[in-house]
């Protein structure tokens, strides 16, 4: 069955944050890499080692639900609507970046990381992403429930996501950080 629809869309999404992503790093030495602008803002390394921390473990529970689903036989044909605050969690995440959230501490890259080592693991954890979309496609995006890892465990348990909506919201969420990012690159000195 061919891949149309959000997860097309998702495809392209994850391909296109790859390609920002070489953009950005593109001729960087490690020490570019790793510079920061000001106290209390973060460094090109450390935009991208949180993705890292954050998308690599997600990838786990997308797995159980998109697995689940699969042996509960939970298809559907979309396109799928979700709810209120499914799209707004979405759309906070969407750059450019106006309200900003503190990252849980658990999810606080390293204020030093090797760039080759961490883009590595970037685009491993976005081709592993890419194959659970691929393998998402039939099921109903709407009434399969994924889990937040980044919520407190006892939410944990109560409160999931529509898929469609939670995979959405991890290709946002690399957006908003690329987005980022760039502007450390682009700011005024950033070292040449």
């Amino acid at each position: 069955m061919p891949i149309e629809g959000e997860l097309a869309i998702l495809i392209a999404e994850t391909s296109a944050n790859l390609s920002h992503i070489e953009s950005i790093t593109h001729g960087l030495t490690n020490q570019q890499f790793n510079w920061c602008p000001e106290p209390g803002r973060w460094s090109i390394a450390e935009c991208i080692a949180h993705l890292v921390k954050v998308n690599g473990p997600d990838l786990a529970p997308l797995r159980q639900a998109v697995d689940d689903a699969r042996a509960r036989s939970l298809t559907g044909e979309g396109p799928f609507a979700y709810g209120f605050f499914s799209r707004k969690f979405v759309s906070s995440m969407e750059p450019p970046v106006t309200r900003k959230f503190k990252a849980p501490k658990y999810y606080i890259p390293s204020s030093d990381s090797p760039m080759d080592q961490t883009l590595a693991e970037y685009k491993r954890i976005c081709a592993e992403f890419r194959q659970l979309v691929e393998k998402a496609n039939g099921l109903d995006l709407r009434r399969v429930k994924a889990t937040l890892p980044a919520l407190p465990p006892p939410l944990r348990a109560i409160i999931k996501m529509p898929l469609g909506a939670r995979l959405q919201l991890l290709v946002a969420h690399d957006r908003r950080h690329l987005w980022q990012a760039e502007q450390v690159r682009q700011h005024p000195d950033f070292p040449k």
